[in-house]
């Protein structure tokens, strides 16, 4: 009888388990988040609200099982529930006209001009989606389906948004746009989303949340100017005007996510939404992240950028 082969099992780096050994262990980052990831989503059993579907006449979806993505992110940050009454409106460049009244009569006070001047103003940059909650706790998921490319076939866009329907629901009401008051900064917002698409679409694979993690963050790789000292100076926690004319809009979305990927390793999922909970009963950021991490963001800062640049090939 033949002797098996045996399976290697791979080795993984070890991972972080504090901000003390953050920096020694920085190349176990990745892996101690997703694999943090992955035991949240195996373990729980949460899943989405309900909603209310609405798409566009001439319009096909690209992702054809929304829901799954819903579920996924609801099991990541399992016991932190999003809205209850959500509506989800899909449409393609043909329906923006369309799309744009039914945002109207749905959320007569939100920025529903934004579909055709940001979100779909021309066909070739009809493109992603957004996440607006009313006065009274309503939500309404928007989604573009008019480009056809990997963020919209596999469900990555779904979770992106439906992290920010959850991030909402702590807040318990409409998003100001820069974050204002109690809000987290923008990075920190969109940061988590980022990070909640890979991490939940890809939880089963660690291949493959390598490979679009990286895909989603190819510029932070290529720009050697995206040193320690750039990302300690980026990630500030009031926001001035100054602050969005200097850096790139993206950065708020791959290096944010490269943030909330270093809080997972250390602590799970569970603790970077636990953020929005604190921030929502009344704390500003600095004081939530102290509470939930033990240590104030000022001493935890130049650890994080660091571990970072390090992670990207940089001092």
């Amino acid at each position: 009888t033949p002797t098996p082969t045996p399976t290697a099992t791979p080795k993984y780096p070890d991972a972080p388990t504090s901000f003390n050994d953050l920096i020694a262990n920085y190349t176990g980052i990745s892996y101690a988040a997703w694999s943090k990831s992955n035991a949240a989503i195996t373990s729980s059993k949460d899943v989405a609200p309900p909603f209310t579907a609405l798409t566009g006449p001439k319009t096909t979806l690209a992702f054809k099982n929304p829901v799954a993505a819903y579920d996924l992110v609801a099991r990541l940050y399992s016991g932190y529930k999003s809205t209850n009454a959500m509506t989800v409106l899909s449409f393609s460049y043909d329906d923006r006209i369309w799309a744009q009244e039914q945002m109207k009569a749905i959320q007569p006070s939100s920025t529903y001009q934004w579909i055709t001047d940001m979100a779909c103003a021309t066909k070739d940059t009809c493109w992603g989606g957004g996440m607006f909650t009313d006065s009274q706790g309503k939500g309404l998921l928007v989604l573009t389906t008019e480009v056809i490319d990997d963020n919209h076939t596999t469900g990555t866009l779904e979770a992106h948004e439906y992290t920010h329907a959850v991030q909402q629901n702590q807040m318990r009401g409409p998003q100001p746009w820069p974050t204002t008051g109690n809000w987290p900064p923008t990075w920190y917002l969109e940061g988590q989303a980022e990070f909640s698409q890979n991490a939940a679409i890809y939880y089963q694979s660690f291949e493959l949340y390598t490979k679009n993690r990286r895909d989603v963050s190819q510029d932070l790789f290529r720009d050697s100017k995206i040193t320690s000292e750039w990302i300690q100076e980026f990630f500030v926690t009031s926001q001035p005007s100054s602050w969005f004319s200097k850096y790139d809009r993206w950065r708020q979305y791959d290096l944010g996510g490269m943030l909330i990927e270093v809080l997972t390793a250390i602590k799970g999922p569970a603790s970077t939404m636990e953020v929005w909970k604190q921030c929502g009963s009344g704390m500003k950021f600095p004081d939530a992240f102290e509470k939930v991490y033990g240590i104030s963001f000022e001493k935890a800062l130049p650890i994080i950028s660091k571990a970072i640049a390090l992670e990207l090939g940089r001092s």
